[in-house]
C-alpha cells in the first residue's frame, strides 16, 4: 500500500521515514533536495513532502507559488535534521498568526 508520502534528505533522515514506510528520496545537499521537491510537486504524486527546517527555509517561494495556484497537496511536514531544532518553522508560524491577526505578537522567548 502506498501512502503519498516522500521524505527528502540526507540517509539518517531518509531511513526513519523509510522505516515509517514514505518513499526515502536521498539529497546530498539541501540543494539537490529543493530540485528533488520541484520535482515531486510538477509531478503531483505525493500528498505529503518532509524535509528539514533547513530545506524548507528554501521552499518559501515554491510553497507561495503552489499557495497562488490553490493546490491542497503537497503538505510540508518539517523536521528538524540531527543537529536539533533551529526555531525556523516557529518563526515561520509566528510570522503567520501575526499576518493573520493583523498585530505583532510577542512570544515568551
Amino acid at each position: 500500500m502506498k501512502l503519498d508520502i516522500a521524505a527528502i534528505g540526507d540517509r539518517h533522515i531518509t531511513n526513519v521515514f523509510r522505516l515509517a514506510g514514505a518513499e526515502a528520496i536521498l539529497a546530498e545537499n539541501e540543494n539537490s533536495a529543493v530540485e528533488q521537491v520541484i520535482k515531486l510537486t510538477e509531478k503531483g504524486d505525493y500528498k505529503v513532502i518532509i524535509v528539514t527546517e533547513e530545506v524548507s527555509s528554501k521552499l518559501k517561494e515554491i510553497r507561495g507559488k503552489l499557495l497562488k495556484e490553490k493546490r491542497l497537496y503537497p503538505i510540508f511536514v518539517v523536521v528538524p535534521d540531527l543537529q536539533g531544532p533551529l526555531g525556523l518553522r516557529s518563526a515561520e508560524l509566528q510570522e503567520l498568526v501575526n499576518k493573520s491577526v493583523g498585530v505583532k505578537l510577542k512570544t515568551g522567548e
